[in-house]
């Protein structure tokens, strides 16, 4: 086995591992609600198409369900990602960039950070009043006299996802800063 197959394992099991920290663990725990519902989604998938398959009846709603369920999933998924520094980027300028001039790679770090913080604030801002009337309204989606479930859930868990999200933005927000300003090492 290479080195690079047990660096592998390696952090495949301390991802598996809770946080330590607080928020960590919170987040952690959404991210485990979000793989939950992923579970629940495949399950309704696959009685759907075995309804449809073997007895002509399938589940009325199935798509419209799992169209909300992915919503529900990236953004309580998004916050446990941001947090763990696991989102997808290209990293070649910073990479030059941080071996270079690493402060200057912590204060684009920083700068990033603060631009994802306010993109989730305005998410959240424009979510909360959608969220507010769902609840206050008991708005919902799907055919009446058929199938219909309550909308507030979904845009409670945008709103959880993007509180979560700004939490994680705003620990990465200080680490660079700390980091650019005091010198200490990544």
């Amino acid at each position: 086995m290479s080195e690079l197959d047990s660096v592998s394992e390696a952090a495949q099991e301390a991802a598996a591992r809770p946080p330590k920290d607080a928020l960590g663990l919170v987040l952690w725990l959404l991210n485990s609600l979000g793989t939950v519902m992923i579970a629940l989604m495949m399950a309704l998938i696959v009685t759907d198409v075995a309804g449809r398959s073997f007895f002509n009846a399938p589940l009325n709603g199935v798509a419209e369900i799992c169209a909300m369920m992915i919503v529900a999933i990236v953004f309580l998924q998004l916050p446990a990602t941001i947090h763990a520094q696991r989102m997808t980027r290209a990293d070649m300028f910073l990479a030059r960039l941080q071996a270079r001039l690493p402060r200057a790679a912590e204060v684009l770090e920083a700068v990033f950070a603060g631009v994802a913080i306010f993109i989730f604030w305005v998410i959240f801002k424009a979510t909360l009043p959608q969220f507010e009337d769902a609840w206050v309204q008991r708005e919902f989606f799907g055919v009446q006299g058929v199938w219909t479930l309550p909308t507030w859930p979904i845009r409670l868990s945008i709103l959880i996802g993007c509180a979560g999200s700004m939490a994680a933005g705003a620990v990465q927000l200080f680490g660079s800063l700390k980091r650019a300003f005091r010198g200490v090492p990544a």
